[in-house]
């Protein structure tokens, strides 16, 4: 392709020699740098379509098992076999060699369902998220639209699998791993997530419009002992999190106005749990914590809805 170029800008300078009209612009275009640069891109692309490499084997985990039974089975073994096998027992080379053959044999999960070809025109616009099921909790509640029977992602903990996955507050549940979950209880949905191992398959209709928040960053200290297990207006108190007089807490969420999301400080744990906010304790006439903790600054009050309170979450 470069050679063609070549040829071409060759051409192009004996035009402007001869003063034809546009061949100056024309060459100067030609030997602009990225065009080169971009040329160089495109064979390197083809370079590697062409020559894409092959992995030798896709059994190196395999082998490497041999190996180290047949090292043990050796009455005598040399300085060089041992340093062998106590390489080949280490941890990250193990999964090194897991990692290469899952590539060598491209067994990539999860499985996406294949399109299909023709979709009814009146049929809302889906998206398919997938969650990796591992010891941490999902992090969103879930609620039920009691006249259509529909379930809704009622919110999303902060910094938990489900806020990094792509679901949102106010995405409709469709279907859980392929089983339709509309006129469900929350509870049973619930318990399908439950029974699910390794990939989690959600079907959801996207919710139109998200609103766009501005946080800032809150500290505050707390001023008396909290317990979401004893909290009976707390939404879902598995999603909850407790705290004692003194302890330091970063509020990372402020978008409902009557549960705030929340960590503890110093803590290693990612997701964040609620809390009752400001506004909500002023209603309950409840001194729960108070002041700022400085050197930050507070938040402004946010408005808040009666009927927010209504709101019945179920941790998922």
């Amino acid at each position: 392709m470069r050679q063609v170029l070549a040829d071409v800008i060759q051409e192009v300078r004996r035009s402007v020699s001869q003063d034809i009209d546009g061949a100056e612009i024309l060459h100067g275009l030609l030997n602009a740098p990225w065009l080169q640069s971009l040329l160089k891109v495109y064979e390197c692309l083809q370079r590697r379509l062409r020559d894409s490499p092959a992995p030798y084997l896709d059994y190196a985990s395999g082998l490497s098992l041999q190996l180290l039974i047949d090292i043990k089975s050796l009455p005598c073994c040399s300085e060089e076999a041992k340093e062998l096998y106590r390489l080949l027992r280490q941890p990250h080379l193990q999964a090194l060699l897991s990692a290469h053959d899952t590539v060598a044999q491209k067994d990539y999960e999860p499985v996406l369902p294949p399109m299909p070809e023709e979709l009814p025109e009146d049929e809302e616009a889906t998206r398919i998220v997938c969650l990796v099921k591992n010891k941490q909790p999902l992090g969103a509640t879930i609620k039920r639209n009691e006249i259509t029977g529909e379930i809704f992602v009622a919110r999303v903990i902060h910094g938990g699998l489900a806020d990094r996955s792509l679901l949102h507050a106010g995405d409709r549940i469709v279907e859980v791993n392929g089983f339709p979950v509309d006129g469900m209880e929350p509870e049973q949905v619930i318990q399908v997530v439950a029974r699910s191992h390794g990939t989690i398959m959600f079907k959801v209709i996207p919710i139109t419009e998200r609103p766009v928040h501005n946080q800032t960053m809150l500290y505050m200290r707390a001023m008396t002992d909290y317990s979401p297990q004893q909290d009976p207006n707390i939404p879902c108190a598995d999603a909850g999190i407790s705290f004692k007089k003194g302890d330091v807490l970063e509020i990372v969420d402020q978008t409902d106005a009557l549960w705030w999301q929340a960590k503890k400080l110093p803590s290693s744990i990612t997701c964040a749990g609620l809390i009752p906010s400001t506004n909500l304790l002023k209603k309950q006439r409840e001194f729960w914590w108070s002041q700022p903790y400085q050197p930050h600054f507070c938040m402004q009050t946010i408005s808040t809805e009666e009927d927010m309170m209504a709101i019945d979450d179920r941790c998922v």
